[in-house]
């Protein structure tokens, strides 16, 4: 049974957090947010589809990275310079978003490549099964000149963050049948090697999130037209 002092210490003692977390929240709110600024888009981009541009501006930064790579043994910050770069994250067992993204995106390389110098770069967030062999079949599958990368998750952990294409994965052992979960949008990295923003996929309800990739060629040809001389 609870008595009379129990309930009301019961009740001081919900209004003392209470208390406390109005005041953290309210101290939260009146932190200045640098992150906030980061994100207010630079490039007027508008759709009544829910696939737009999210562009940062200023530009960010990207943290010193070596990833080994089909194409040139190693892929690092150099390898982003002088090209726009789509960056894109999957795995090759991956039923749905990866091979349909990649296709479409084959569907508009040479339009995005008759616009600017670009690269697409597949990043696959499953080391563990996807080594380069594998990698190279896979990506050659849709287009040769797409590059694909892949390394040890402490590597590709803070990669992955530093682009916001997060992912996530649990697996013990390569033999093991399991699912990647991973982001379906493509990073667009400016000339200079900073990431200039997000093409976000279209969700509509019962179908795959995949980036509109007309719509997206469409973006990047005035995020061009708008950006600096590289």
């Amino acid at each position: 049974m609870v008595n009379n002092w129990q309930r009301r210490l019961l009740w001081i003692s919900v209004i003392v957090m209470a208390a406390l977390l109005g005041w953290q929240v309210n101290a939260w709110r009146s932190q200045p947010s640098t992150e906030l600024k980061a994100i207010e888009p630079i490039v007027a981009v508008s759709s009544s589809k829910s696939a737009n541009f999210r562009a940062f501006s200023p530009a960010k930064l990207i943290a010193p990275f070596e990833l080994p790579s089909t194409k040139t043994g190693s892929f690092t910050n150099q390898d982003l310079l002088g090209k726009w770069s789509f960056v894109l994250f999957g795995y090759t067992y991956c039923p749905d978003v990866c091979p349909t993204t990649l296709a479409r995106l084959k569907g508009v390389y040479r339009q995005l490549q008759q616009q600017a110098n670009v690269q697409v770069i597949f990043v696959s967030a499953d080391p563990l099964r996807d080594d380069l062999p594998r990698l190279t079949q896979y990506i050659n599958y849709f287009e040769p000149e797409f590059i694909a990368l892949t390394t040890s998750h402490d590597k590709l952990f803070p990669f992955a963050q530093g682009l916001l294409l997060p992912y996530g994965i649990i697996a013990q052992a390569p033999s093991e049948d399991y699912a990647v979960s991973h982001s379906a949008s493509i990073a667009l990295i400016n000339p200079q090697g900073q990431l200039q923003g997000q093409f976000k996929p279209d969700l509509k309800l019962g179908s795959i999130p995949i980036v509109d990739m007309k719509l997206m060629a469409q973006q990047f040809e005035i995020i061009i037209a708008q950006a600096p001389p590289y």
